[in-house]
């Protein structure tokens, strides 16, 4: 067996290797499609799909990022990196509310 393929088994068989797993495909995506809507922003210059592409960032990247980065690089409490991460929710919210309504 290789070593890539032993160190995806021993990723995924414990719950917060699971959980790393689906962060890391949520992020991935989010980023793909908040790119397509950046690219329809650029094409277009509409406005609307420059808030869309961000909203859709701070709703799925930039979430796995602050959780993963504060907790592995500081030593900031869980209620800490909820907080942050919240907030990051509320902007990608935000930003899709104006994006639909009022862009």
């Amino acid at each position: 067996m290789s070593a890539a393929i032993h160190s995806v088994q021993a990723l995924t068989t414990s719950p917060e290797g699971l959980i790393f797993a689906f962060a890391a495909v949520v992020a991935a995506a989010g980023l793909f499609v908040a790119s397509l809507a950046y690219r329809g922003y650029r094409r277009n210059e509409s406005r609307p799909m420059l808030y869309l592409a961000v909203g859709i960032g701070f709703l799925t990247a930039v979430p796995a990022g602050i959780n993963y980065g504060l907790s592995s690089l500081t030593t900031a409490s869980d209620a800490t990196i909820l907080l942050t991460v919240t907030i990051a929710h509320l902007v990608g919210v935000l930003a899709v509310l104006y994006a639909l309504t009022r862009a």
